[in-house]
């Protein structure tokens, strides 16, 4: 029997693979890349909104981003067996400025700057499900990154 608390479950799928370094746009990691587009922009955050119609992507990487991530979305409710309309609004949250002591908890690497992404599931009851990742990044740089040989977006 399905039940909302497995949307706990799919908010950490989402987040864990968005912080991934297979999470790349045309062949380099996204999150150097939304980094670099935030600091161009004067933002230390960015929203992605994975319920296709409150989105309104103003890039080719924020557009892959949401959609690429609203398609997960539906493809692990579908797997759980959880009804669409359990979701009443999804999204994914990455902040360049997180908090420095709780950033701090999670060193695993001194490269990079911290950086702290959420995915957040409201469902229809109102109850949030989240998944917090702290980890650490450069701003996208070409000449001091590898691309990926993988065929990606």
């Amino acid at each position: 029997m399905a039940r909302r608390r497995e949307l706990k479950g799919i908010a950490n799928a989402i987040n864990e693979s968005f912080v991934s370094r297979n999470n790349d746009f045309k062949g380099y990691w996204s999150i150097g890349q939304i980094k670099s587009l935030a600091l161009d922009n004067g933002l230390t955050s960015m929203t992605f909104p994975l319920m296709l119609s409150k989105a309104n992507p103003t890039s080719g990487l924020q557009s892959y981003t949401v959609c690429h991530y609203a398609n997960m979305l539906k493809s692990l409710l579908k797997k759980q067996k959880l009804p669409n309309f359990w979701v009443n609004n999804a999204v994914i949250e990455i902040d360049f400025n997180p908090n420095v002591e709780l950033a701090q908890l999670y060193e695993y690497t001194i490269s990079g700057e911290p950086f702290q992404c959420s995915c957040q599931i409201t469902s229809d009851t109102g109850r949030d499900y989240t998944s917090i990742i702290y980890g650490r990044c450069w701003r996208h740089a070409i000449a001091q990154e590898f691309k990926s040989t993988r065929n990606s977006s």
